[in-house]
Order: structure tokens, then C-alpha cells, then sequence
């Protein structure tokens, strides 16, 4: 990863806070590019109010997991909206508890 190293933590990105939305968008958009592994030519990084929306196309739905997870790291967990789609094979019945 370009800005926090291969742990995602809120710590790695104290830099952010009180910095205002408009680094938000670059922030995540910065990060999603240097996943390892994960095609995201067609993910585009919106804001909408101070919500991170994330939309686009990547390849499985463990990809757009990857890409969330990121984007959370970045800005917070209850402020991004995931719009992603999988391109691939639909991913295994998981029981979320």
C-alpha cells in the first residue's frame, strides 16, 4: 500500500483528521490504486456529504471486500457506501453474525 503500509489502521491516517472531505476522496482513491492484486480501473471514488461512495465493477466479490475494507481505513467504517460489483463468479453463502 502507498500511504499506510500493509497493516490498515486508523492510526495510519491521523494526517486526515480536521483536514476536511475534500482529502477524503484522494486519500481513498490513492490507496485503492496500490492494492496488490485487485483491478480497480473501474472503481470511481465519489463523495456524497461527508460519505465515501465507492462504485464500479472489480473482478470477485472478495476484491470489493479488499476495496471497502481500504476505503474504511481511510476515512472510518460508517462512512463509506459500497456500490461495488462483482464481474465474477458469485462468492460462498457466508453467515454474518
Amino acid at each position: 500500500m502507498f500511504l499506510s503500509g500493509t497493516q490498515y489502521t486508523p492510526s495510519h491516517f491521523d494526517y486526515i483528521v480536521g483536514h476536511g472531505v475534500s482529502c477524503d476522496r484522494m486519500a481513498v482513491e490513492a490507496e485503492i490504486s496500490y492494492l496488490s492484486g485487485v483491478d480497480t480501473s473501474n472503481v470511481a471514488v465519489d463523495m456524497t456529504g461527508t460519505y465515501v461512495v465507492l462504485e464500479g465493477t472489480v473482478a470477485s466479490v472478495d476484491d470489493a471486500e479488499k476495496v471497502q475494507r481500504v476505503a474504511e481505513s481511510v476515512v472510518g467504517a460508517g462512512r463509506v457506501m459500497s456500490r461495488l460489483m462483482s464481474a465474477g463468479a458469485p462468492a460462498p453463502f457466508r453467515l454474518l453474525a
